[in-house]
């Protein structure tokens, strides 16, 4: 069973501009043509696909959920506590 892990799934990929995702939230934002590779700031991003999501009359659940994860990330990383 643990053999058939594919580990790399779990891996952080890092844009070269200091931003990591994980796989699976690079492969959504590709999917709605976000280039993450472009962003040097979290918060650009998130405010990004924020105006995506607002302006879209679709149901893009997965996108929010990205929104959600890279908040989350940006709030634990540069927020002062």
């Amino acid at each position: 069973m643990l053999d058939k892990i594919d580990y790399r799934n779990y891996l952080s990929l890092d844009n070269g501009k200091g931003i990591l995702l994980n796989k699976s939230d690079v492969e959504i934002l590709n999917k709605y043509g976000f280039d993450y590779k472009k962003y040097t700031d979290l918060n650009n991003l998130i405010f990004d696909i924020d105006n995506f999501i607002n302006t879209s009359y679709d149901e893009l659940e997965d996108l929010e959920n990205v929104l959600i994860r890279i908040s989350e990330i940006y709030y634990y990383n540069q927020v002062n506590k």
